[in-house]
């Protein structure tokens, strides 16, 4: 008895069932029965068929649609992973964008306008600087695929940073205007014709001299490249911290503070 009341339908259609043949074998087993019955017969195979197939028509729309859920969840996933792709898209056009600006920004700061003169820039993080000494060299991680070469001159949006003094695929060396062996030429950027030169030092900032004596330097004055030697002229090498009169060679020496702070120095451009 339980087990018909939890399987109703299933009980239902088996009592019908059992009618239904309980009529025909009563129908034969009289010949032919009369119209009556064998059309009450017909009535309820047909009746019986009709539910039975409308049963069956049932579970194959759910199937159907269980088949139609996979194919419209499938194409859910197809659509993420094509907005994830959009995303991505989009978001490096930004960083190229961004990195535009970065770089007329850093021409307007400079005053050497790199885009009019044809100058391709190629933007690298630094991968690798040892601060335990300052020894003024570092990696990047761009290299010979992108066209990155011996001699390049490396900058960022402060100034000028270094050169490229060995490069790989994938890699670069970069020595910068701090290192012990570095030597760049200068010029006052409030005077032009006011010259000097200064070198790396072991203290991670740089010291040189004015090349005339008589030279009005003071605190405070930038210097720039002057374009004389291995970097063009225009780039930002940083501030005149101090000055000093030494009266055995009669020549005014200078301390620079760098424009670039090269313990937070994470981004960089090659020239090419």
């Amino acid at each position: 008895m339980r087990w018909i009341r939890e399987h109703k339908l299933i009980a239902a259609l088996i009592s019908l069932l059992l009618v239904l043949v309980i009529i025909f074998v009563v129908s034969m087993s009289s010949g032919q029965g009369n119209n009556s019955l064998t059309d009450a017969v017909n009535q309820g195979t047909t009746g019986v068929s009709g539910f039975l197939a409308n049963v069956g028509n049932g579970i194959k729309d759910n199937i159907a649609g269980l088949f139609s859920h996979g194919k419209m969840q499938d194409r859910i996933e197809e659509l993420e992973a094509e907005n994830e792709k959009l995303k991505r898209e989009l978001s490096e056009t930004k960083l190229e964008e961004s990195q535009l600006e970065q770089l007329k920004e850093l021409s307007a700061l400079l005053g050497y306008d790199y885009i009019k003169q044809g100058h391709k820039v190629v933007t690298a993080d630094v991968t690798l600087n040892d601060k335990s000494t300052w020894t003024g060299t570092f990696i990047i991680d761009r290299g010979t695929e992108a066209g990155i070469s011996v001699g390049k001159i490396v900058i960022n949006g402060s100034g000028l940073v270094g050169k490229i003094t060995a490069a790989g695929e994938g890699w670069a060396k970069v020595t910068s205007v701090i290192d012990s062996g570095s030597n760049v030429s200068f010029k006052l950027s409030r005077n032009g014709s006011q010259l000097g030169v200064v070198s790396g030092n072991s203290k991670g900032s740089l010291s040189g001299y004015m090349l005339d004596n008589e030279s009005t330097v003071t605190e405070g004055d930038i210097i720039l490249t002057s374009g004389m030697g291995t970097f063009p002229a225009g780039l930002e090498i940083g501030s005149v911290r101090s000055i000093t009169n030494n009266s055995n060679t009669l020549i005014k020496e200078i301390t620079v503070e760098p424009a670039v702070d090269f313990n937070s120095l994470r981004k960089v451009s090659v020239i090419l």
